[in-house]
């Protein structure tokens, strides 16, 4: 049931995840998913631990639908407290995974360069266009442009 939550949220975004499509995409009775996750919000939230989970377990694979749900997330973080405080310690578990893998001579404290990657993430999914982020991590090492 929570595998297909989450393939609905990235396929239909926040607003498409209902209950009630779960429950057609889990291939289960209606009112199974809400019998689990009596709101909407825990069900938001258990979408949101899942993505974390995966974003940490995975890694940053730009246009997958772990990374575009993980980028609205993110989006959605921002309007609500119940999605930001589920996603957070994920952030920070990927934050200090950032801190310990950094290049040398990168001029950009961690938060930056976590806000960084995630730009680009989110260009290429956008755009589709494939966005090597050590070409531009390097340029930025050396001060110079791609």
């Amino acid at each position: 049931m929570r595998a297909a939550a989450v393939e609905v949220f990235a396929a239909r975004g926040v607003h498409g995840l209902t209950h009630r499509a779960v429950d057609q995409a889990a291939g289960l009775p209606q009112g199974s998913t809400s019998n689990l996750f009596r709101t909407r919000q825990a069900l938001v939230t258990a979408v949101a631990d899942d993505v974390a989970q995966a974003r940490v377990e995975q890694g940053a694979q730009p246009g997958s639908p772990t990374s575009v749900a993980w980028l609205e997330l993110l989006l959605l973080a921002r309007r609500d407290e119940g999605v930001a405080a589920a996603i957070e310690p994920t952030r920070a578990r990927m934050r200090a995974l950032l801190d310990a893998s950094r290049p040398p001579g990168l001029p950009l404290p961690t938060p930056e360069l976590a806000a960084f990657l995630t730009g680009l993430e989110y260009a290429q999914a956008v755009t589709g266009i494939d966005l090597d982020p050590g070409v531009f991590l390097e340029c930025l090492s050396r001060g110079s442009q791609p």
